[in-house]
């Protein structure tokens, strides 16, 4: 018969906690692998034909997003906004408009295969730009540098079509999220 000593509910305790960290780690760090054969628009960013990697550490009502290039080299650091859409899909990439409206820039990243994701908050310059040449709202601040530091006390805005500044309220954006379906789909990693 095994005697137990006081030291074994300890490492049975240490090898839970151990698990249940593992287990969480995973999904609260979002990855995708994009290929783009043409330049396309980020916030502070264009981004020229080639493969980019998009991460956020955390899916939170805001986050910080992360642009990479393939040598994983950061090619731009931006604020995003909790976004969701009614029906999962395999179109990771959202842009403004049709392929035709004005700069093509991304509006929104989702997840591969799910129905939540993040919405681009582009700087007041950008935002008038796509707003006015895409006719629809467009998130956007007034800082210029976006880390961990700013993020929760940076304002956001809405940018209409007229180039007017209004107070961001998500349902605003509901209309030109029926409309938009265009995008790219993306490798998970």
């Amino acid at each position: 018969m095994k005697k137990f000593s006081v030291a074994d509910p300890i490492v049975v305790g240490f090898a839970i906690l151990i698990t249940v960290v593992c287990a969480t780690a995973g999904p609260s760090s979002r990855r995708s692998k994009i290929t783009f054969t043409g330049s396309i628009r980020v916030p502070g960013a264009t981004l020229s034909a080639g493969t980019y990697y998009f991460s956020t550490p955390s899916p939170d009502a805001r986050t910080l997003v992360r642009v990479e290039n393939e040598n994983r080299e950061l090619v731009a650091q931006f604020m995003g906004l909790s976004d969701y859409r009614r029906e999962s899909g395999h179109t990771v990439i959202i842009i403004f408009g049709d392929h035709e409206c004005g700069p093509k820039a991304i509006k929104s990243w989702f997840y591969a295969g799910g129905s939540s994701g993040i919405r681009f908050v582009y700087s007041e310059q950008e935002a008038a730009l796509i707003a006015a040449s895409c006719n629809e709202p467009v998130p956007e601040t007034h800082d210029k540098e976006m880390d961990a530091s700013n993020l929760q006390s940076s304002s956001v805005y809405l940018m209409t079509p007229q180039k007017q500044e209004e107070a961001y309220k998500s349902e605003a954006l509901s209309a030109s999220d029926q409309v938009d379906q265009n995008g790219y789909n993306a490798d998970p990693r």
